[in-house]
């Protein structure tokens, strides 16, 4: 019997157990925490992984909406520039002229949120009667200022800082936001506007664009204006020349939510900058909530604007912690599934940033190709010239530009509509494509311009060969889906600028130019650069802005050249002719600065002047028992205006002259210019009362079934036919057959440019019912034709001086 107290043969086997699972747990725990450890360090990659994938999402998001709305600020920035450089030009501008260049730039799409664009000009008190007499003279400035031109605070001061023009895209705004009815009456240089005194100074002191705290949503830009050629170097010498600010003003949130539109799960805040100013908040736009990535961004341009953003990423559904846990727990169940899960995530997040480079990388290729013809874009062909340049200066090889401009190519949209258009440039580019080498680039500047950058081997033999070459190509015709079976012939006008440069601008620029000289030679053809086509170019943006001065300076005259009858000889009635006193170079004549006008749309307010002034100076003859008509041109650009009929009305009942005294010249080259719209405009005419004539006839290409459809009651023959008429039968004959032309059409004819007896006699035989030249009389100042009439010259006799200088 076992002594008491002795247990250990019972012990013994619970030891034995005890020591058994143990070391059987302990393989098991080792397993246990390794695969925990494992799990937990997955759980741990794919919570960091997820992470990472929405931290990059959320930059490239941020990227987009930055380079978005970025665009859009720059915008507002050429914007701003834009109307600078016009009031510069034009100080005088009015809201009729500012609304007729922003319908002419269609600034209404510039910018989501416009909300208006104004100058203000500092007057002078002297000047201030003479400037609120331009305002309410101004039918558009009446609109927008709802009707008064008050000034508030009433008083004399030395000098006003007035809304002197404005517009805004939405008709409904104009006197319902307090900002622009409070604008366009207060004195901007008192503390009528809040802020604006500090506002205005600190705009004129640094000549940079410069943007107002937010005011009812809004957000306004504005910028000093100098007179044109003063030094600006200093403050003082800005303060001194400062004539202006101009404004304008978008709605922030509208923009923001503009660049939002496609990443609705990022909130955005807009800041701002003024030079020695605080930042200030522009506006803010998004989701209310804030995810847990933050950036902030400066957005470049020559403005000082920043965007933050706060975002989550990517919307995943789980978040990242919780599928950290989940990943933990699949893991602790099975640690080879976790070590797979493993391999998946980071297979998964190779692919997302794969995802991402190549997204990043169709954006790069947008940026910098032409979506049409996937040629590279003028951005690109500038980088592509620029390095040219370099090669070419380094290697000392030759290097060439050559710029392709299609001829007429706006009558191929307009008949075969804008999809065979684009059909017609997609070839154009294949075209290209296929006569370069690899070395050589091709790029579509915009619309149906495109350019080609040729170095070394292709210039061996002269770029006049490769421009020859190019206009071969484009002549075969094309194959035009809208009407099948047919062919389309399309031609160009090729510029070549040859040599190096200082940048790659000017070389594109100068193949531009050479493209234009051959288009204006008549397309189809090719031109090298000279240094006069820039000369010609700088001349005449001189002359185009001297034209504004003239107009508003008051430097445009009118003479008179008396029409006769000249059967009887009694003058029946003058033509107005248009001169130009230039201040530096003297008497400048119409076929001069004309056509300048044209294409600048000057023409429009100088025709207006022209025709209200010699309607007052006939009527004004008349008065004084002279029954004489006056004769005026009208060009081609004030024909196709709806309104020219409401100026030409205003003009009679202004004057008091009857309509039937009014001859409206028209060129037989603008009338054909677009027949039916021209037909019409002139049929509106006749409903006046007024005469239409047809100017230069003989020298365009109008037919006799087109004349007919003519509201037209006289034709004047082109002096070029007269100065022969003497001399030449086959100029006889022409007269003859003009003349009985018109005697068909029952219309009256008038020969210009008579000057010596044996032309008229010629003409008296041929009937021809009036004339007009040096023989009769020369052109005459308003002040001398009266006295003219009076004289009552007989026909023939030699031209007499009236108020003691010469005619003429």
């Amino acid at each position: 019997m076992p002594e008491p107290g002795d247990s250990s043969p019972a012990r013994s086997p619970s030891k034995r157990q005890l020591t058994r699972l143990r070391t059987s747990l302990l393989p098991a725990g080792v397993l246990l925490l390794s695969g925990l450890a494992v799990s937990l360090g997955a759980g741990l990659l794919w919570r960091s992984s997820v992470r990472d994938h929405e931290r990059a999402s959320f930059r490239a998001t941020f990227s987009d909406v930055t380079a978005t709305l970025g665009t859009e600020l720059r915008r507002n920035d050429d914007y701003i520039a834009t109307i600078r450089a016009l009031v510069e030009m034009q100080p005088h501008l009015t809201t009729t002229g500012l609304g007729e260049w922003y319908t002419a730039l269609e600034g209404r799409a510039r910018q989501s949120g416009d909300a208006a664009t104004g100058v203000v000009s500092r007057v002078p008190a002297r000047e201030l009667a003479a400037f609120q007499r331009r305002r309410s003279s101004d039918p558009a400035f009446m609109r927008f200022s709802g009707g008064t031109v008050s000034i508030y605070p009433p008083g004399r001061r030395s000098h006003y800082c007035l809304l002197s023009a404005g517009v805004s895209p939405i008709a409904s705004q104009i006197g319902a936001n307090p900002l622009i009815e409070a604008a366009t009456h207060a004195d901007w240089c008192t503390s009528a506007l809040r802020g604006a005194v500090r506002e205005l100074q600190q705009e004129t002191d640094t000549g940079r664009l410069l943007a107002a705290p937010p005011a009812l949503g809004s957000v306004f830009l504005g910028a000093a204006v100098y007179r044109r050629g003063a030094h600006v170097a200093t403050v003082a010498q800005r303060r001194a020349a400062v004539i202006a600010w101009v404004w304008t003003s978008f709605d922030a949130p509208t923009a923001l939510q503009t660049a939002l539109r496609a990443h609705p799960d990022l909130r955005l805040t807009l800041y701002y900058r003024n030079p020695g100013g605080g930042v200030q908040l522009v506006g803010r736009a998004g989701v209310a909530r804030q995810g847990p990535f933050r950036e902030r961004r400066s957005i470049p341009g020559e403005s000082d604007w920043a965007l933050a953003a706060a975002g989550s990423g990517l919307p995943t559904g789980t978040s990242a912690d919780v599928q950290g846990i989940v990943a933990f727990l699949i893991g602790a169940t099975i640690t080879g599934l976790v070590c797979a899960l493993a391999l998946v995530l980071l297979r998964a997040r190779r692919r997302a940033l794969v995802l991402v480079a190549r997204r990043t990388g169709e954006l790069r290729h947008q940026a910098l190709h032409d979506a049409l013809t996937g040629l590279p874009n003028r951005v690109l062909a500038l980088d592509r010239a620029q390095q040219m340049l370099a090669r070419g200066t380094r290697e000392s090889a030759p290097i060439a530009a050559v710029c392709i401009a299609l001829d007429r190519f706006k009558h191929v949209n307009d008949s075969f509509g804008h999809a065979a258009g684009d059909a017609v440039l997609r070839t154009v580019a294949q075209r290209l494509q296929s006569a370069i080498r690899a070395t050589d680039s091709c790029a579509r500047l915009g619309a149906d311009e495109f350019v080609v950058l040729v170095e070394s081997a292709h210039l061996d033999a002269g770029p006049e060969l490769v421009a020859e070459r190019l206009l071969e190509l484009l002549r075969v015709p094309y194959e035009i889906a809208a009407a099948p079976g047919r062919q389309l012939a399309v031609t160009a006008s090729v510029g070549v600028a040859v040599g190096p440069r200082e940048s790659a601008s000017e070389l594109l620029r100068d193949a531009e130019l050479a493209a234009n000289e051959a288009k204006a030679a008549g397309g189809d053809r090719y031109a090298l650069f000279e240094s006069r086509m820039h000369t010609a170019v700088q001349d005449r943006m001189t002359l185009e802005m001297d034209l504004g001065e003239a107009l508003d300076g008051d430097q445009l005259e009118i003479v008179y050249q008396p029409i006769f009858d000249l059967l009887s000889g009694r003058t029946v009635s003058v033509e107005a002719l248009l001169r130009w006193r230039h201040p530096r170079r003297g008497l400048v004549m119409p076929g001069e600065f004309v056509p300048v006008a044209e294409q600048s749309g000057l023409i429009v307010p100088i025709g207006r002047r022209v025709l209200e002034r010699a309607c007052g100076h006939a009527a004004s003859w008349r008065r004084h028992g002279h029954d004489v008509g006056v004769a005026v041109n009208v060009s081609a650009r004030q024909i196709e205006r709806e309104n020219v009929v409401a100026e030409v009305r205003d003009a009679l009942e202004g004057s008091g002259l009857q309509p039937a005294a009014l001859t409206l010249e028209v060129t037989e080259t603008a009338i054909m210019k677009d027949a039916p719209l021209i037909a019409g405009r002139l049929r509106a005419l006749k409903e006046i009362g007024v005469r239409i004539a047809v100017d230069d006839f003989g020298t365009g290409y109008s037919s006799l079934a087109y004349l007919r459809q003519f509201p037209v009651d006289a034709l004047k023959i082109d002096r070029s036919f007269i100065a022969g008429l003497a001399s030449s039968k086959e100029a006889a004959a022409l007269i003859h057959t003009l003349v009985r032309l018109g005697k068909m059409l029952e219309l009256e004819t008038i020969a210009e440019g008579i000057e010596d007896p044996a032309q008229l006699e010629l003409l008296r035989r041929e009937r021809c019912d009036r004339g007009q030249g040096f023989l009769y009389a020369r052109p005459l100042p308003a002040e001398e034709i009266e006295d003219f009439l009076q004289g009552d010259l007989a026909v023939g006799r030699a031209p007499r001086a009236v108020g003691g200088r010469p005619i003429g």
